[in-house]
């Protein structure tokens, strides 16, 4: 990711209808995830500015880790220990920078990180063998080739993944899914308009080359209304993993368990 979309991020991953919206589905799978004790800690692999961590510490142990020094001190700037005291963040690379904590981490989450990564198979087989047997990894990707745009380049993406490379990416591996469904369905056509006008006129929605612009008031909380609102459906398909709630959207989402 380009240093200055750490700023942005750091900027609006507290308010902006995405991020809260994204939080609000996910949550309640990361409390199904975690209630199978199968660890104490959440890591998050990637962590970024550390938004996702300073709102899970509020229920559990968490550790975020980045290799951008960039990210991680801004992230231990924004929420410091004295005040986010089951939150800790570390600068590092994953799977041997974690080898210590990896004994006693629930799950692992890969929100967004692995379209990032050149070798992105290997990057999570590395993870599924350090997790340990029953715990889990939830993994978030951008979907459909189709809306690649200024915003995927400024972001750092190297591909957005259709279903098929999506799921391929933990077959033959030693984990099996739970959940597999896209996500940010409702909104789907909007955006796909928006970045198709992205495209035609080489210009962005947001800040400095990307989609993140807070609205106002009255529109991201509409927005954040619409993509969040697909939270019990996605809940309702755990654990039907040959059913997906939406069979397309502007992202993908997996939750696999590992080495049962």
């Amino acid at each position: 990711m380009k240093p200055e979309m750490f700023a942005i991020h750091a900027d609006v991953e507290s308010r902006h209808w995405w991020f809260q919206a994204r939080r609000h589905i996910l949550f309640p799978l990361i409390r199904e995830a975690m209630s199978r004790e199968s660890g104490d800690l959440i890591v998050d692999v990637g962590c970024g500015t550390g938004g996702t961590v300073a709102a899970l510490c509020v229920e559990y142990d968490c550790l975020g880790i980045d290799d951008s020094k960039l990210a991680i001190e801004t992230a231990r700037a924004a929420y410091p220990q004295t005040t986010y005291r089951k939150a800790s963040f570390r600068l590092g690379r994953m799977p041997d920078d974690l080898r210590d904590v990896a004994p006693h981490a629930g799950l692992y989450l890969l929100m967004d990180v692995l379209e990032h990564v050149e070798d992105d198979r290997t990057f999570l087989a590395d993870l599924i063998a350090l997790t340990r047997p029953g715990a889990h990894i939830l993994i978030t990707v951008p979907a459909g080739p189709e809306l690649w745009s200024r915003h995927d380049i400024t972001a750092g993406h190297l591909r957005r993944y259709d279903l098929d490379d999506f799921t391929s990416l933990w077959q033959g591996q030693d984990a099996a899914p739970r959940l597999v469904t896209f996500f940010n369905s409702r909104l789907y056509p909007l955006i796909r308009l928006a970045r198709y006008a992205a495209n035609r006129f080489g210009a962005s929605c947001g800040r400095g080359g990307s989609d993140f612009h807070v609205p106002p008031y009255p529109a991201n909380a509409l927005l954040e209304g619409i993509f969040a609102g697909e939270g019990g459906r996605i809940f309702s398909c755990l654990d039907r993993p040959k059913t997906m709630a939406y069979g397309h959207g502007v992202s993908l989402l997996a939750l696999i368990q590992c080495g049962n």
